[in-house]
């Protein structure tokens, strides 16, 4: 099977050939003689272990997973029991009509320099992403405006700053009255989009492809009688025939089974006689 190992080196010289199963089919009405290729075909015709294999796959995956981990979260990522979990679920923050630069616009808010800690305001979207908004000043805790806002989301154990009337108590009160006129965004699920499908032809490695074509080669051999003839001279007392099952394995060419075995019990018995004969030298009687 020198062909075989030459395989690889054959379909790797010459990119313009065709695909390597292809080019090994070529190759069976050299190899074979008509009787062989006969017998082949009889056989369900000749194996080509190359053919082209596709794996089903799901070309938007990336999209379908991005879309799947983005579902919008009603109390923006924080914990339910929580103040800020709490006014994003009531709408309370995050669904008024200005956009962080509005607000810092209409409050004075220094947006110099996006930080963390006192006086600083972050707004959340829905996907849990953060907008900056500005810092705050403690000047801003007696305007009327923030005051009636603050009103609007204040708990059952915060003080209600309007009833008093007095200013706010807290950079976390001016932080929250600011939330309630920003728009955050408003809650809608991300659409996951539909998953296509395409077909990817499976690719082997060249050991593979190699063992392949090998199997497939020794395959053909056997089932066309070509390593039968190789080993007996091209006139093989042996023949293969798969729609007979065991019994198509080994069965003689050159008549019936029955017949040989009769033959060859025959002799074996007049070749015992004769032995026998000449041992104790028999004489025929007079």
């Amino acid at each position: 099977m020198a062909d075989t190992f030459g395989f690889l080196a054959n379909a790797n010289s010459d990119t313009s050939k065709e695909d390597p199963a292809q080019e090994l089919l070529k190759k069976y009405k050299d190899r074979y003689t008509p009787d062989q290729l006969k017998s082949l075909d009889a056989n369900g015709g000749p194996s080509h272990h190359l053919e082209t294999k596709y794996n089903t796959v799901v070309s938007n995956q990336d999209a379908i997973d991005k879309a799947s981990s983005s579902t919008p979260d009603e109390y923006r990522g924080f914990d339910p029991n929580s103040g800020s979990g709490r006014n994003y679920a009531s709408g309370a923050w995050g669904s008024g009509d200005l956009d962080a630069a509005s607000l810092a616009a209409k409050y004075n808010l220094d947006t110099s320099n996006e930080g963390r800690g006192e006086g600083h305001i972050w707004g959340r979207n829905a996907d849990g992403s953060e907008v900056y908004i500005g810092k705050s000043s403690m000047e801003l805790a007696s305007n009327e405006t923030l005051i009636a806002n603050h009103a609007k989301q204040a708990s059952d154990d915060e003080v209600n700053h309007s009833d008093k009337p007095e200013s706010l108590s807290s950079s976390g009160d001016i932080k929250g009255a600011i939330l309630n006129e920003w728009k955050g965004g408003t809650l809608e699920d991300t659409k996951v989009p539909e998953a296509i499908e395409e077909q990817v032809a499976i690719e082997h490695s060249p050991e593979i492809q190699q063992a392949k074509e090998r199997v497939a080669t020794y395959e053909n051999d056997i089932l066309s009688g070509k390593t039968s003839d190789d080993i007996y001279g091209g006139t093989s007392k042996y023949s293969f025939d798969s729609a007979k099952g065991a019994a198509g394995i080994g069965t003689p060419k050159n008549g019936d089974s029955t017949e040989q075995a009769n033959k060859a019990t025959v002799s074996f018995l007049d070749k015992k006689k004769s032995d026998v004969k000449n041992k104790y030298q028999f004489q025929a009687p007079s």
